[in-house]
């Protein structure tokens, strides 16, 4: 019972006293274990339709461009609207989209075409959601409370992706993926049920530590998701923060944008934390989802089940340096930040050289680790120092540094793969360790941890 108790005291679990962040969970918790059944289930379905890797692609991308292109747009709305409404629609539209593709496949009706089509408007409302729900945490929970909802959120992720696959192979096998998409259409109806239960009115924001210490209202509540790592470039010094602007609704969206895209240029730790998620997403997204399945079959002959292993023991490794990182509190954490980015490039290095399988396996896993950790920890950091009213663009321009590299990655690193495999797994390693080395060259550590110059007083909503 004194494990248990201990178990519960832990920091990670301190967003679960917010009850507008536990009916979010909740939301997210239900949503991306139907999402599972709708990943799988569209795999198999396109792939029994056409026998074609070209046509699955196809699909995919269908659905992740229109993603990466409305990220920012949609940030801009999650500035001006309240985020639980937002996230509402964004729930309710992609339930009647996943319907539709129900009603096609139990009806025989199902071809690439359509399905690339509702593809193409399941990614616009993914985008929709994505900002909306970052703008979210920060509006409602403390800064102390920002890395514990985070490594809830993607610690639930990860269990889901972890556990999801198999039930939904295994659901599919018997009722068919017509059944499983209409789970997951059913899920997102349910997520949405959680998202009206929470307050219209939202949270009272607590004050950031550098601020007076009288809290300022909110704008009525709601968000995460999201790879975000960390460029290699030079900080002269910490801090420097641009004023923040109010995205009234005259404004036009091209200005709101370019007031995001101000903010971030002239703080300059900001600026080399999207720049490092920028090389990391590059260096590490095509080596890792497509080096895997290469690594299985042609290196270590081990089929399916072995592309099973390296992936559960990447997902394995994520899930630790998630809770990790809720639970782990530094009072300057920059050079543990820039330590994680550069074992993730050494983790690479050993897989691009390993000749045993349970080696690649456990670079995985230390990359993994590495990884999961330091997403949680420059989430939290970029949601914690950014102004309420900018929250949703800059979030934004964060998710787009990975969502919008990763077709480029995936693609490169699959025509690589070909003439020479370990010298895009080497490739990949050092250029995330020259990252890691460049920032530390260029005080990045000390300005990471360093309070913004300005004091930011949130104006009330």
């Amino acid at each position: 019972m004194s494990a248990l108790a201990g178990a519960r005291s832990l920091p990670m679990w301190r967003a679960f006293r917010v009850r507008d962040f536990r009916l979010l969970w909740a939301s997210e918790a239900v949503s991306v274990v139907g999402d599972q059944f709708h990943y799988v289930a569209m795999a198999w379905l396109v792939i029994d339709l056409t026998r074609s890797g070209l046509a699955l692609g196809t699909v995919l991308i269908a659905v992740g461009v229109p993603r990466a292109l409305m990220l920012v747009p949609f940030g801009v709305l999650a500035d001006r609207r309240p985020p639980r409404s937002l996230m509402l629609i964004a729930h309710l539209a992609r339930g009647v989209i996943v319907g539709a593709i129900a009603a096609l496949v139990l009806t025989d009706s199902a071809s690439i075409p359509l399905l690339a089509l509702l593809g193409a408007a399941f990614g616009a409302f993914d985008a929709l959601f994505i900002p909306a729900q970052q703008a979210f945490l920060p509006r409602t929970l403390a800064p102390d409370q920002l890395p514990s909802a985070n490594a809830i959120l993607q610690g639930t992720l990860q269990l889901a992706t972890i556990a999801g696959p198999p039930l939904a192979g295994a659901a599919i096998a018997v009722v068919g993926t017509g059944a499983a998409f209409t789970v997951d259409a059913v899920s997102f109806v349910v997520a949405a049920v959680f998202i009206l239960l929470i307050s219209s009115r939202g949270a009272i924001r607590p004050a950031r530590d550098h601020e007076a210490p009288d809290p300022v209202p909110a704008s009525p509540a709601v968000a995460l998701e999201g790879p975000v790592s960390a460029g290699v470039e030079t900080v002269a010094a910490a801090g420097g923060t641009a004023p923040a602007t109010d995205p009234k609704a005259g404004d036009s969206f091209l200005a709101a944008v370019r007031d995001g895209v101000r903010h971030v240029l002239a703080d300059p730790p900001l600026r080399t934390t999207m720049l490092l998620s920028l090389v990391l997403n590059f260096a590490l997204a095509g080596p890792a989802n497509v080096g895997m399945p290469w690594l299985a079959e042609i290196r270590f002959a081990a089929g399916p089940a072995g592309v099973g292993l390296l992936s559960a023991a990447w997902a394995a490794g994520a899930l630790g340096g998630t809770v990790l990182a809720g639970n782990l509190r530094v009072e300057r954490p920059g050079r543990l930040l820039l330590a994680a980015v550069a074992v993730s490039g050494v983790s690479m290095l050993v897989v691009g050289v390993a000749p045993w399988m349970p080696l690649a396996s456990a670079a995985l896993a230390v990359m993994g680790v590495a990884i999961g950790y330091t997403n949680i920890v420059a989430i939290s950091w970029i949601q914690a120092r950014v102004p309420a009213e900018l929250v949703g663009r800059v979030m934004s321009l964060a998710m787009l540094m990975g969502f919008g590299i990763m077709p480029i990655s995936l693609g490169l690193a699959g025509a690589l793969l070909d003439l020479d495999a370990t010298a895009l797994f080497l490739g990949a390693g050092v250029l995330v360790i020259l990252a890691a080395l460049g920032a530390a060259a260029g005080r990045y550590a000390a300005a990471f941890d360093a309070p913004p110059r300005s004091s930011l007083r949130l104006p009330a909503a």
